[in-house]
């Protein structure tokens, strides 16, 4: 299973999040097989960032409750924003079609 976070921190807020991120960094869940973060500059919403959560299969339930956890201290800033995606990789989506690769 793959998840896709995205989220938004004001400008004016960035050193709040990172003082966060520097606590919550290094408690990724071992189902976790991949996490990868990214962020750019989003107009006037503040920093957007992204990150790719791969999780071992059967373990979603599990993974969406840790990711959770993960993210709930940022919650606390004001003007932070968020949303949790699944996603399908590529080989799983063309089943969907009853193909595969």
């Amino acid at each position: 299973m793959i998840f896709i976070t995205t989220q938004w921190t004001p400008y004016n807020k960035v050193d709040e999040w990172f003082k966060i991120f520097q606590e919550v960094k290094g408690k990724i869940p071992s189902i976790v097989k991949k996490w990868q973060t990214f962020a750019l500059p989003d107009e006037n919403r503040g920093i957007k960032g992204y990150n790719i959560i791969m999780v071992e299969k059967g373990n979603a339930d599990e993974a969406l409750i840790e990711i959770g956890k993960l993210f709930a201290p940022f919650w606390k800033i004001e003007g932070f924003a968020m949303k949790i995606e699944t996603a399908l990789s590529m080989r799983d989506a063309v089943k969907v079609s009853g193909k595969s690769l």
